[in-house]
Parts: C-alpha cells; structure tokens; sequence
C-alpha cells in the first residue's frame, strides 16, 4: 500500500471481488479473500491553474499601475526639466525666444547681407560695456543704423562706478553678469576664461573688427616716427628727454589711460616685449583717449597713444609713423587724405595691429542671444561697411571697401 492509498476516502461503496467472487469487502482496496486489487489507486486532486474572468481587470490594472511607475522613475530628471522650463517661460516669455533660437540649425556666426535680416535678435533692453577703443563702434551711425533695423532691440553703454572703462573692466563685468556684453580690444585671458568656468558657465569672444593703435605728441614735437623700442623706453622711464631721439630739449610727459599705467608695456605693445617692465611713476594716468588727446595737446613734450579711428585727423596734435624693434622704416597710421591708412592694418605693414571683439556668456540665457545677436549685426555686410565708415578695418573682406 502506498501513500495514496492511506488516503483513499471512507466512503467507498462494497465491493464484491470479480477474482474469487467475496462480496464482503468493506472500504479496502484489495480483496480480503483473494488480494485482488479491488478499485484503481486514488490520487489527490490537482490544484486548477485556470483564473476567473473576475479578477482579471484587476490583473490589467496591477500592470497598468507598474508601468507608469517605472516610465515616472525613468523619466523623472526631464520631467523636472521640463517643468523648470515651462516656469521660465511663464515668468519671462522671452526665454522661449532663446530656445528657439538654439534649435535652429543655422551656423553662427551667420553672415547676413543687412541687419534687417538678422534672426533671433531678441526685445529688451540690453547693457553693454568695454573697452574705449572700440568707441567708435558705438558711434550714432551704427547705433542708429541698429536700432532701425531692429528696432526691439535697444542697447545701452554703461560705464563702470569709480573706474574707467576698459577691456579688462567690461570682461570683469560680464563674467558678474552686470552686462549683457562687452567690447574688448584684446583677446580673453586663461585667468578670465577660468573665472566663468568656476562661475558654471563658459564665454566666447567673437572679432568683429580691426585697428591700430597710433602714437601722437604735442605739435611741439617734429619728429617723422618713433619705433616701438623706444615706445618701451619712454613708459618705462629710460628715456626722459626728447633729445634722446633726436628731438627738441623738452621733458617727456608719457600719458596713457587707467587701467594700462597698472600693467607692463607688453600689454601696451601686445606681448612683443618684456613682461617685467611695468610703467613708470612719470606716466600721466587719465580716464580715457578724450582725455588723453587733451592733456597731450595742451602740455608741451607729451606723447600718448590711442586706437586709430580715435586720434586720425585731430588737429590738436601730431601723429608719429610707428616701425618695429629699433628700426627707422616709419609706418603712417594715417594717409595723405587725412583718413585712417586701412591698407597698412590689410597687409598687416603697421607694426601694431589689434583685432576687436564681443565677449558673451554662453549660460543659455537671453544675455548670450543679445551678444549673438550684437555680433550677427556687426558681420553683417551692411554692418561691415558700417565699420568701414567709422574708421576700423572690416574682418570680413567684402567688396568695394575703400582704403
């Protein structure tokens, strides 16, 4: 007898035995005569594994519920995206302009033929700062020749508190997010571009135009040029006297403007020389070339120098030719018309050349669509010529520009 055998039910009928014929076998499974096998062996029933219509909606639901769980979970950081995204339209409906303008696949910068075509030129009131060399590129032509073409794009300067304006000053408060961009007349520095890094952000600098940086005396002074060693010599204090260079007995007033009296004649003379020689006590610091050509014109012996369309054809001084090293082969920042001598800034003859450029935080804020959009402006043909007019050299060669 086996295990299922043991479990057979009591309820079995009499079996009579078709062996030997005994008709008293009572509950048992074999014959108590013979031994014979009176009824199969019994097996438990087995468990169905069938489900109730029921519950299957429940099933369906269980299910449903668990795959939005998973999609929430998977998806939880873009959701969060896309609700931070959705309060910043709300709250300022321009930011939405600048996601457009970033998923337009066109190449920036884009050169348009006139500013009236620029893209993506956002409305509002945009501050700007920099450096005073690039001043004429906010000159009232320029200005007014934007704010015709885009006229929901209004731009205004601003001058720094207690400090003049510079490149080094417009960078500084670009990176604290007080201008939207700024104008510099010389490269970024590493130490400017970790800054914005530290700060979470990157920034781009994008030229926009070219010049040179002229010297100029007092009328008093006669001489054909100066060369750029003996421009190092005067604002470091060696030479004191215009007698050293051929010229009349007068005391050299060096003038230069803030913050340029703080740093080395290299920065002046863009890397040429040697970094360690700083300016000298003698050097006479105004706020800018305005003043510069002032205090030059009305002090006998002074020199001081300033970006070209600045200082060509003022009549109250004396512009130098300019040669490099120690050389005499003087090359004039202006021509015999009076105007700014472009095809030596084209050849690259004039010794001190100087590209100018915009300077934008790349944050994915309204600022940098601003600055993108302040640098399609200017590189666009129409605003080229713009430049072209001012006095600065176009970085785009476009045609019939005249020199």
């Amino acid at each position: 007898m086996n295990k299922y055998e043991k479990q057979l039910p009591e309820n079995i009928d009499k079996k009579k035995c078709p062996q030997c014929g005994f008709e008293n076998n009572l509950s048992t499974i074999y014959c108590q005569n013979c031994d014979y096998r009176l009824v199969p062996v019994y097996y438990p029933p087995q468990k169905s594994l069938s489900v109730p219509w029921s519950i299957i909606p429940l099933f369906f639901l269980l299910f449903l519920s668990g795959g939005l769980i998973v999609f929430w979970r998977k998806n939880a950081i873009s959701l969060k995206q896309a609700s931070i995204e959705n309060f910043i339209v709300t709250s300022n409906p321009q930011e939405s302009t600048f996601r457009e303008a970033k998923t337009n696949s066109d190449v920036y910068p884009k050169f348009y033929n006139s500013m009236e075509e620029v893209r993506n030129v956002p409305q509002g009131v945009f501050f700007y700062g920099g450096s005073i060399a690039s001043a004429g590129l906010r000159s009232q032509k320029i200005v007014s020749e934007m704010a015709k073409a885009q006229p929901q794009f209004h731009l205004s300067y601003i001058d720094p508190l207690n400090v003049p304006p510079d490149s080094e000053v417009g960078i500084e408060m670009v990176i604290d997010v007080q201008l939207s961009f700024a104008q510099s007349f010389r490269p970024l520095k590493q130490s400017e571009y970790d800054l914005a890094s530290s700060r979470g952000f990157k920034l781009k600098q994008v030229p926009v135009a070219i010049s040179g940086i002229a010297f100029y005396t007092n009328p008093s002074i006669k001489l054909p040029g100066i060369s750029l060693a003996q421009v190092e010599k005067i604002y470091t204090g060696e030479l004191t006297n215009w007698q050293q260079l051929g010229g009349p007995n007068l005391p050299i007033v060096p003038v230069s403007q803030t913050p340029d009296s703080k740093a080395s004649t290299s920065f002046l003379l863009q890397g040429i020389l040697n970094e360690s020689k700083r300016f000298s006590s003698r050097v006479k610091v105004v706020r800018d070339t305005t003043a510069a050509i002032r205090m030059v014109a009305s002090t006998p012996g002074a020199i001081g120098y300033g970006a070209q369309p600045l200082v060509v054809g003022q009549r109250t001084i004396r512009l130098l030719g300019l040669a490099r090293g120690n050389a005499k082969n003087y090359v004039q920042p202006m021509t015999a018309f009076g105007a700014v001598n472009k095809q030596t800034l084209l050849d690259g003859s004039y010794p001190l050349i100087r590209r100018i450029f915009v300077v934008f935080r790349e944050d994915g804020h309204l600022d940098e669509l601003a600055g993108k959009a302040y640098v399609d402006l200017l590189l666009s043909t129409e605003g080229q010529r713009l430049i072209e007019e001012v006095g600065y050299l176009p970085i785009r060669v476009i045609e019939n520009i005249s020199f």
